[in-house]
Formats: C-alpha cells, sequence, structure tokens
C-alpha cells in the first residue's frame, strides 16, 4: 500500500497536482497523503536526464569539457515552515573539493511554495588530471544529506533523492602534424604588381588565383600567433602554370626572415615538408624559377597540432 501511494505522489510531483483519493484501509496509522514528500529533480525535469559527462584531452591543449548540472528540491505538497534541504556531493574525481563548485550548500524551499531556487553544480578546472594520460572514469553524485524544518510532516521521498553521474576522460591524444587550410584567418601580404592580390583564393577573398607573366613573386602569412608548423602545400592551376624552385622563410616580426631552404618543386600540387618542426608567427613563401606564367590558388601549411 505504502509504494502504491509513493508512485502517485510521484507523478503528481512532475505533474503539480494530487488528486485527491480517499483511504479507508483501517490498519493505516498515518495518513500518507498529510505528508510533504521532499525530492530533488533536475531543473529541466521534462527532459531526459544526462547523467554522463565527457572530457577530451589533447596534448598540448589540456583537458577541455565540463560538468554543469542544476538541480532544485521539491516538496509534493507546501507547508507553513521553510524546509531546507542539505546536499553533499561525493566523488572519486582526482581534483581538489574547491574546483567542485556548488552554488549552495542547502536548497530552501519557502514556506508556501513546492520547490527551491536552483543549485547549480559546475567543475570547469582539470589541471589536477593533466597528467594521467590513460582514459579514465569517475562517478559523481548529489544526494540530500539531511532535511530539516519546523513543519510538521515532511519527510524524505522513496523516489529521485539524488542523481548519480559518470565523468569519462578520454585518453590523451598526441599532436600531429595537420594540413590546415584557414586562409581567413590569417593575413596575407603579396608582392606588388601580382594579379588579383585583394580578391584571391589563397587569402579566401575572392575566386581568382595570384599570378604573374612569368614573374617570380612572394607572399608571406601572419598566423597571428606562433605556430609550430612542418611544411606547407600549395596548389597551381596546373603543371605549366607552377614554380620548380621556391625558397621559405621565417619571422618572429615579419620584417626580419630567416631562411628555412630552398625546395626543388614540380606538379600543380607542391608539398614541401621541413627537416624539424619549426616555432613561427610568420612565413614568407619565395619563387626562384618559374615558367612564362605562374601562379598559385591554394596555400596550406603543416601544423603540428
Amino acid at each position: 500500500m505504502k509504494k502504491f501511494f509513493h508512485y502517485i505522489l510521484m507523478a503528481a510531483l512532475i505533474g503539480g497536482v494530487i488528486p485527491f483519493i480517499s483511504c479507508s484501509d483501517d490498519d493505516e496509522t498515518i495518513n500518507e497523503w498529510n505528508l510533504s514528500y521532499i525530492s530533488l529533480l533536475p531543473v529541466d525535469y521534462l527532459k531526459p536526464l544526462t547523467t554522463e559527462f565527457n572530457l577530451t584531452h589533447s596534448e598540448g591543449i589540456g583537458i577541455e569539457g565540463k560538468v554543469d548540472f542544476q538541480f532544485i528540491a521539491v516538496a509534493s505538497k507546501p507547508v507553513d515552515q521553510d524546509i531546507a534541504v542539505d546536499i553533499e556531493v561525493t566523488t572519486d574525481l582526482p581534483v581538489s573539493t574547491n574546483k567542485i563548485a556548488l552554488s549552495s550548500q542547502k536548497a530552501v524551499i519557502k514556506a508556501g511554495q513546492k520547490q527551491s531556487e536552483p543549485i547549480t553544480l559546475s567543475i570547469t578546472d582539470w589541471s589536477e588530471l593533466i597528467n594521467i594520460k590513460a582514459a579514465a572514469e569517475y562517478f559523481l553524485k548529489i544526494n540530500m544529506k539531511s532535511i530539516n524544518s519546523n513543519a510538521q510532516g515532511v519527510t524524505v521521498s522513496d523516489f529521485n533523492k539524488g542523481f548519480a553521474f559518470t565523468v569519462k576522460k578520454a585518453a590523451e591524444k598526441p599532436k600531429q602534424d595537420v594540413l590546415v587550410t584557414t586562409p581567413k584567418e590569417w593575413i596575407f601580404t603579396f608582392m606588388k604588381g601580382v594579379e588579383n592580390p585583394e580578391a584571391n583564393t589563397v587569402a579566401g577573398t575572392g575566386s581568382h588565383d595570384v599570378a604573374t607573366n612569368g614573374v617570380p613573386f612572394w607572399l608571406t602569412v601572419d598566423f597571428k600567433s606562433v605556430k609550430t608548423i612542418s611544411g606547407i602545400q600549395t596548389q597551381h592551376w596546373a603543371n605549366m602554370y607552377a614554380p620548380t624552385k621556391v625558397e621559405l622563410f621565417t619571422s618572429d616580426n615579419g620584417s626580419s626572415w630567416k631562411s628555412i631552404g630552398v625546395f626543388e618543386t614540380s606538379s600543380y600540387l607542391q608539398t614541401i615538408k621541413f627537416d624539424q618542426r619549426i616555432d613561427t608567427r610568420f612565413l614568407k613563401y619565395q619563387m626562384i624559377d618559374v615558367p612564362g606564367r605562374v601562379d598559385i590558388t591554394r596555400f596550406s601549411v603543416y601544423m603540428y597540432q
């Protein structure tokens, strides 16, 4: 009989309406309809509860992701005194307690009300997990620790006493050389005299190529911050429009340049890989030997990320 009452009370908590049903059970010495049952529910309890949080881990970037959850304390019926619900968080996450942020240790249901103000649990600082390279899984629980109220007939519900979550950290993903084509995020400067310096596919500002009639030309790229690069790739309309020798330079300030080396090239798609990775903010591409007409339609960079 008691469980029957609790199932109906739970439906009433979510629906906000408790239907009137009489009970004539002589063996019942306590009228359970007079009790106010306290539960913990997600703020948006009409949506499925997400019980898993996932963290990514990348070399050089660190751990990304967050735990962010809002909940409320709910009474099946209002009472004439405040109800204070003490909240307890337990976890085996290897993070300091002060990095587990709980907006309040108590959920207070005001007299005459049926729910508390929302409480937020959040964790965003994962610096203490940075040395854990392998994939890992942890538990995180939120529970009602105790209830304090001067009102009569307040009790913990048999249902929704708390929440249990799983926090999954992925294994650290090592850096790798990736061909990056993000021209609109970079700043291109082209040698004076080239065709289409303002509207071209190289910088992502138009549909034209950058070209000259038999004149070796250069371009520079400002990545806006220091990047680790290991090579470049250029694309040309056809083999006959591609340079056969180029030189590459790096710079910290965009004015003083240091040569990476001179490279023999061929084909409409030219890939140049460096002997070692280089940290630089600026990169300069200088043609040396070119055909009667030469162009570039794409400029991509191998970045260690």
